[in-house]
């Protein structure tokens, strides 16, 4: 089920490569036999996605098929869904779906208004201006625009159409932000990229509602470039100056009296 979070775990770090930036993952929405892992290493104008079998060929890295984008990305805030790669496209705010067993692009489509090439990143830059996550509920972007005064929007997506379902503007500044994650209908916010850093912003959906927190959260390698949660697994993934991390999280769920229902 699904509630609040109230803690992350220690940092366990699953492999050091590539370089300070990039991003890792696994599929958010598939059967737990599939245990493919996705590596792209730097934030910008990179085209080569590696597809290793499991996590530990990952580890040791081996047994890898190599996908070619036919356009760049721009950032680390990508994410795979039920066998697709949601992306930013390079210097332009188009948001590119493509199909790893296809390999091909099944849809793209440009985020109206929303800001890129660095205009409005998290603290740490990297043109991570448009960044993709997955919880519960589906399909998430966040970003923003000069409408929005550079506060952060998160939108939920039609992952087949990539058409932007609904937004909701949290008032958080996002150059402030370090990075943010989506868990059960909120979003997360860190306060920094850098050592110590907490989750310190939470905004639901559900309610369109802010509150401040405290929720300590370790950078064992001082410099986070990419935080996402996988809801399939309830860990959060994290590259971290060159590591890959995961981080375990701890919700509290919220029980239902019979004078509630």
């Amino acid at each position: 089920g699904c509630g609040k979070l109230t803690g992350v775990s220690n940092p366990i770090t699953i492999r050091a490569s590539g370089s300070r930036f990039g991003s890792w993952m696994t599929d958010t929405m598939t059967p737990s036999a599939d245990s493919r892992v996705w590596y792209m290493d730097g934030y910008y104008k990179g085209r080569r996605v590696l597809e290793f079998r499991t996590l530990h060929d990952f580890v040791t890295g081996q047994n890898f098929v190599q996908h070619l984008l036919p356009h760049p990305w721009a950032g680390t805030g990508h994410v795979v869904f039920n066998g697709s790669l949601f992306y930013n496209k390079f210097q332009s705010n188009v948001a590119v779906k493509y199909h790893f067993r296809s390999r091909s692009v099944l849809v793209q489509r440009s985020l109206s208004g929303a800001g890129y090439n660095n205009t409005f990143p998290y603290s740490w830059g990297g043109f991570s201006d448009i960044d993709f996550m997955v919880d519960e509920s589906g399909l998430w972007v966040v970003y923003t625009s000069n409408q929005n005064a550079g506060n952060i929007v998160v939108s939920r997506v039609d992952p087949h159409t990539l058409e932007v379902l609904r937004s909701w503007d949290t008032g958080y500044p996002k150059r402030s932000a370090g990075e943010s994650f989506m868990i059960c209908g909120i979003l997360y916010v860190t306060n920094s990229h850098l050592a110590g850093a907490k989750v310190y912003f939470a905004y639901s959906t559900n309610t369109s509602s802010y509150e401040y927190t405290d929720i300590p959260f370790h950078n064992q390698y001082s410099h986070i470039s990419m935080l996402d949660y996988n809801p399939r697994e309830r860990v959060l993934y994290t590259w971290n100056n060159g590591h890959q991390v995961v981080y375990n999280v701890t919700l509290f769920h919220v029980v239902q009296t019979a004078g509630e229902l």
